[in-house]
């Protein structure tokens, strides 16, 4: 059985016509058409996650595994409201969500009514579009809403992807039902081409290119990606040409630089200007090394060439001089078969500079304490091949990506607004899509914050949670400002004692911990095992004040 509310039928029947099946969805008395719908038909897979926060996370999760637009489904009021982080970490990873929410006929909107807010482009500054639909009891609001949903749901397809929200007021009765057929309604086509630049303005980009000994390229985030990554190790043979890539970018290639941080604090200010580059070309999203960002303002390019399927104008480095509105596909295939190897030694100082970096920090490591630096370094040693990471934010993602990738690895991390709100929920949703093994490592308050990630029915057998535990936000402790002030215990830190068994107890999840070296090889070696099939949460504790210092003198090290 379907609900019998048109408005409804018609928009199930345009998520399935094109090929939007995958809804996340929260319980609610609101939304009670729309679960009965999807739920009636089993073209939909739908999975139930109770926190609206995290079930806006999960759904990120599983739009990332499966590279396709994911459904969310909720009730009225501050249900809503509670996707907005999630919402607005889609809309700067470029992550295609459909966001709906059931709401009050607008008649009862400021009415004292309950469970009443103004839900009408609640999501206005972060989704491509946000609609609110009509009850559909004329033909003419019918046919209004159909232009609306086949006009959302096709952005949300583009080429340039993100959330779109659809707000649906719906008045009772609400659990009506029919037993007719899905009907077919209008399903408008969009279809579009990747923006292409004329090649005689590229042309003149390659002429550039190739005139020029000190070229760098920045990448920022990418999901996996073959093609490009091809390109890119292609483009890296030139040795007039530096590429800088995060793990995050999942891009590998012998001739890449991946310790951008590290490197970045190894250049001493009488070396700057040979490391300065004269053209810089940049695509992806965000990066994380804010090191790297204040070196390139401080030591401008000529020119800085920005890719971007919207045409976006993101001058994070102060010197933007052309947008190359394209995918990046489209730009590298066209580019790279024209470039000529320059005389240069660009490459070979920044990888040189990189090798002696790791190697001062594996000899100053060997001799260090056990702490957050140490256990990051035996993680990513550790790391089953062929599998994905997830990383937290604040310290975790910069402790992991101090280390050289696994190349057999895939990279994750919600970068997009670098909250460290929903890591976890983000990786539970993708593991459940994914048949490889994924493991998130994230500090204990983000592991806390996000603790209703673990309130799920479903949740994944190949996940496995370490919680790097060092009792506070010990970021505060890395960076100078906070170090400086009387409240940084209590009111930066957030100083505490708790451990995650209780939690792990509570949802019933293996839980192992290690407070030294040998303990967590141990560990690591018990949850990375091929016949180990279970959730599981390691915690590694360690001690706050020994894991800043280590990290200070570790760069320190570099410094010198």
């Amino acid at each position: 059985m379907i609900t019998n509310k048109k408005h409804i039928q018609q928009l199930a029947s345009l998520l399935l016509q094109k090929g939007i099946t995958d809804v996340v969805i929260s319980p609610g008395s609101r939304n009670a058409p729309l679960i009965n719908q999807f739920f009636g038909l089993s073209e939909f897979n739908c999975l139930n996650v109770v926190d609206e926060r995290s079930a806006g996370y999960q759904a990120l999760g599983i739009a990332l595994a499966k590279r396709k637009p994911v459904v969310v489904v909720c009730t009225s009021g501050t249900a809503a409201i509670n996707y907005g982080p999630a919402i607005a970490e889609a809309f700067y990873q470029k992550i295609p969500l459909v966001v709906l929410t059931a709401d009050r006929p607008r008649r009862w909107v400021d009415q004292a009514d309950g469970q009443t807010v103004r839900q009408e482009n609640l999501f206005l500054n972060h989704t491509l579009k946000s609609v609110s639909l009509e009850e559909a009891e004329r033909e003419d609001d019918f046919r209004h809403n159909n232009l609306q949903i086949n006009e959302t749901l096709n952005l949300v397809l583009s080429t340039n992807p993100g959330p779109v929200h659809i707000n649906i007021p719906l008045g009772e009765p609400l659990y009506g039902f029919s037993d007719e057929e899905l009907p077919n309604f209008r399903n408008i086509e969009s279809c579009s081409s990747n923006a292409q630049i004329p090649s005689a303005e590229l042309e003149k980009l390659v002429d550039k290119w190739n005139a020029s000994t000190r070229k760098m390229v920045i990448v920022g985030q990418l999901s996996p990606d073959e093609q490009i990554n091809s390109l890119v190790q292609k483009m890296a043979q030139d040795s007039g040409t530096v590429i800088l890539a995060e793990h995050l970018t999942n891009l590998s290639g012998q001739h890449l630089v991946h310790a951008t941080d590290v490197v970045v604090a190894a250049i001493s200010a009488e070396e700057k200007l040979k490391f300065q580059p004269e053209i810089l070309l940049t695509f992806g999203q965000q990066i994380v090394s804010k090191r790297l960002k204040l070196f390139v303002r401080a030591n401008q390019p000529l020119e800085h060439w920005h890719i971007s399927v919207a045409g976006e104008h993101t001058d994070t480095y102060n010197s933007l001089s052309c947008v190359i509105s394209s995918d990046v596909f489209s730009i590298l295939n066209f580019f790279v078969p024209e470039i000529r190897n320059t005389e240069s030694n660009y490459r070979e100082i920044w990888k040189a500079k990189e090798q002696t970096a790791l190697q001062l920090q594996e000899k100053f490591l060997n001799d260090a304490s056990f702490c957050d630096l140490t256990a990051s370094k035996t993680i990513t040693e550790m790391l089953p091949e062929n599998s994905v990471l997830h990383l937290g934010n604040s310290s975790s993602v910069r402790l992991i990506q101090m280390f050289e990738p696994n190349k057999e690895c895939e990279y994750f991390g919600n970068r997009g607004t670098s909250g460290i709100d929903g890591s976890m929920s983000t990786a539970v949703g993708f593991a459940l899509s994914s048949e490889k093994i994924n493991t998130i490592v994230l500090g204990e308050l983000s592991f806390f914050y996000d603790s209703n990630a673990l309130l799920n029915q479903h949740f994944p057998q190949n996940l496995r949670i370490i919680v790097l535990n060092n009792g506070g936000g010990n970021i505060f402790r890395l960076i100078g400002g906070p170090r400086q002030s009387p409240a940084l215990n209590e009111h930066f830190v957030a100083q505490h004692n708790l451990k995650a068994e209780g939690l792990a107890n509570a949802f019933g999840i293996n839980y192992l911990k290690a407070e030294n070296q040998e303990e967590l090889s141990t560990a690591l070696n018990t949850i990375f095992a091929p016949d180990f099939s279970e959730p599981v949460i390691l915690e590694v504790l360690t001690d706050g004040e020994i894991s800043a210092a280590v990290f200070q003198e570790c760069y320190q090290q570099l410094k010198n």
